[in-house]
């Protein structure tokens, strides 16, 4: 089996390894993160350093990496990281945990994290780095943009389009056919009725535009 570093050592990471441990599809899982020791672990997996211990991790056989920091705004840190990576030539694995149900029909990118209980239908795509987290729901021939995040207990019904870096949060309903721009949030528990423009805000039931960039 494989070995992979996690890339961020916080709450999100533990959930990650959690996933992980339970596929049983890697060797050894280390971590990185500039505020944690050397010699600390995760759920016995070890802090190796910072993202400067990267490249010896590759050069002795690590080749896979997966971003563990979490998202609770649009920053752009994730995607920093996951390019850091793949540049210097680490490849992302998906990891779903075996308690998600992912359809064979769905379409998914890499470095994808889906978590326990949520729920990919068919047809649905699913782009880089992007969080499945637990509980969500992912319906038909929906599009999830590359470093969005799905919040927990979200429902995106058929046929929706959610931008890049675009926040869903936690319990969040967009209903069916409705898109979602880039770099935009939606509140937790939102009613998404309609369109949501890119980095714009949108909170309430039903959902209206608290704040846009535009």
């Amino acid at each position: 089996m494989d070995n992979i570093v996690m890339i961020g050592g916080g709450g999100h990471c533990k959930s990650v390894i959690d996933a992980a441990l339970r596929s049983k599809r890697f060797g050894k899982i280390f971590i990185t993160d500039v505020n944690l020791k050397p010699g600390d672990d995760i759920f016995g997996c070890e802090v190796v350093g910072t993202d400067d211990v990267l490249p010896k991790l590759l050069a002795e056989g690590t080749t896979k990496a997966f971003i563990t920091v979490g998202f609770v705004k649009p920053s752009g840190l994730r995607s920093k990281l996951f390019y850091m990576a793949k540049d210097m030539g680490f490849s992302f694995p998906n990891i779903i945990d075996p308690s998600a149900v992912v359809s064979v029909n769905a379409k998914l990118g890499t470095g994808i994290f889906v978590a326990k209980n949520a729920v990919i239908n068919a047809g649905a795509t699913i782009g880089d780095n992007v969080i499945i987290n637990s509980g969500a729901i992912v319906e038909h021939d929906s599009i999830i943009g590359d470093f969005a995040h799905v919040a927990v207990g979200t429902k995106v019904c058929g046929e929706c389009s959610i931008g890049a870096n675009t926040l869903v949060g936690a319990g969040a309903t967009i209903l069916q056919g409705v898109k979602v721009g880039s770099d935009a949030i939606i509140g937790a528990g939102a009613v998404v009725l309609k369109d949501v423009g890119t980095q714009c805000t949108a909170v309430g039931m039903p959902a209206r535009i608290l704040r846009g960039w535009n």
